[in-house]
């Protein structure tokens, strides 16, 4: 997460909970307050886990509610930016890819057929 998404969070957190308020005096301590505790947290989980949150909730979220459970050694999912490259290089493997000879192709249905 950037300090940038920092910020957004803080605006949908405001949208739920107006009762929650960065005084001006001390906004940009608390962005990098928070972006220092939620930096290796993708911003689309920290969403997510505000969106389950406000759900059940009637009190403004903290770093911990909006952490969760995330660990990034933990996460099997991948982020959105993953995600993409993994399907860009998925895109060059296609276009880099042969196709199977007709010969090899009437080998495996001839082996298939035998088994």
């Amino acid at each position: 997460m950037t300090q940038g998404e920092v910020v957004k969070l803080f605006k949908a957190i405001t949208l739920s909970y107006p009762a929650f308020r960065v005084p001006d005096d001390m906004a940009k301590e608390q962005v990098m307050h928070w972006y220092q505790h939620l930096k290796d947290v993708p911003f689309d989980v920290a969403m997510e886990n505000l969106r389950e949150y406000v759900q059940a909730e009637r009190f403004p979220p903290t770093i911990a509610d909006i952490r969760r459970g995330y660990s990034a050694e933990k996460s099997t999912v991948p982020g959105v930016d993953e995600t993409r490259e993994w399907l860009a290089e998925l895109d060059k493997m296609r276009k880099r890819a042969v196709p199977m000879p007709d010969y090899v192709r009437e080998e495996l249905r001839r082996i298939v057929r035998q088994s």
